[in-house]
């Protein structure tokens, strides 16, 4: 049992300092002493899928039910059995984890769709309008009631897709790029309600409510060394209230950053659709705007922690899952200046050759 505590606390020091196959090798350790340890599994899970280990990361993956907020979930359909791949069937899939997560999933459902007969799927309506327009042959429903309605032979969560056409680098030349759709209507009306015809558009956003992973967020400040002097225009991409970091940004940097007053950045995702098709770049740190961004397959500079999300990888300066991302990431632990510098460096030489 002590054994156990021990060597659990050593793999998540190894891991937190970014030696990932360290502290995998020691995660596993764990499981000859207890097999079925839940939160050893999960963490061999992320720890594999970080280093592109994707079948049996995506195993281990399975393990999310058995730690919170995972094992409070209730399963939606108890006799329906579990879609394993079977052609030709009439499949549903339901959401289970947050809106970041559905976007990556939502990249799948082309793939998915070709091996069904028919296809329904349950994401956050507050996406519903952006995967009608660029799914309409796939039934998008409300909430699981709805789901529930629908005659169906398997079943499968969103996050356990992926296990079954993403289990090697390879899989992923099949990335869909662009699968959602700003609605054209609403972009040229921001474009006009912005003022931004002939200018050079950045799109920002800094900060991650996600408590997970509390190393990502940074300070709209410290981007000020990224856009001074530049002649770019800045538009708020960020959710939640920040009028105040933003009115002291301007007055610290004397740098404007634009919010659209017709678009809630949390609530109406349609309208951030839109909002990131007009910008000509997004710099952002990883949040639901750096997913949006790459499903609409729009240009993405993206600043990293030292230690990552699995699905970021390790050591790529691009996305297997999002083809228009770059990644900026740290060369050390807390280290946002070199990622500064290096973001600056190459906002320059593009406005300099466009």
């Amino acid at each position: 049992e002590k054994h156990i505590g021990a060597y659990q606390n050593l793999a998540l020091l190894h891991e937190k300092k970014g030696h990932i196959k360290k502290a995998l090798n020691i995660a596993k350790k764990v499981l000859d002493f207890e097999i079925s340890h839940p939160d050893i599994n999960h963490s061999v899970g992320l720890m594999s899928l970080q280093l592109g280990n994707f079948k049996e990361g995506w195993k281990y993956y399975e393990y999310r039910w058995k730690v919170s907020p995972g094992n409070k979930e209730i399963w939606p359909f108890g006799d329906n059995p579990l879609w394993k791949g079977e052609k030709g069937s009439r499949v549903v899939l339901w959401r289970e984890q947050g809106i970041g997560d559905d976007i990556i999933f939502l990249s799948l459902l082309s793939e998915v769709q070709e091996m069904c007969s028919s296809l329904s799927v349950y994401v956050d309506p507050r996406l519903h309008p952006l995967c009608r327009r660029a799914m309409p042959e796939i039934n998008f429903v409300k909430d699981m009631e709805e789901l529930k309605e629908v005659e169906s032979d398997y079943h499968l969560p969103l996050g356990s897709v992926p296990g079954l056409i993403r289990n090697d680098i390879s899989d992923f030349d099949r990335t869909v790029t662009g699968y959602l759709k700003a609605d054209p209507k609403r972009v040229e009306a921001i474009r006009e309600e912005l003022g931004l015809e002939g200018k050079i558009v950045i799109g920002v956003s800094w900060r991650s409510f996600n408590t997970t992973y509390k190393t990502k967020s940074i300070q709209l400040r410290d981007m000020g060394r990224l856009f001074k002097g530049l002649d770019v225009v800045l538009v708020n991409l960020q959710y939640g209230d920040v009028h105040d970091e933003i009115r002291e940004f301007k007055e610290a940097m004397g740098i404007d950053v634009l919010q659209c007053a017709s678009v809630d950045n949390r609530e109406d995702l349609d309208g951030l659709a839109a909002l990131i098709e007009v910008c000509d770049i997004v710099v952002s740190t990883t949040n639901v705007t750096v997913h949006m961004a790459g499903a609409l397959a729009k240009e993405t500079w993206v600043l990293l922690p030292y230690v990552a999300n699995f699905w970021w990888l390790l050591e790529r300066t691009d996305s297997v899952w999002y083809p228009s991302l770059t990644l900026y990431r740290q060369p050390a632990l807390n280290d946002w200046d070199s990622v500064y510098a290096s973001i600056r460096k190459d906002l320059e030489t593009r406005l300099k050759y466009g």
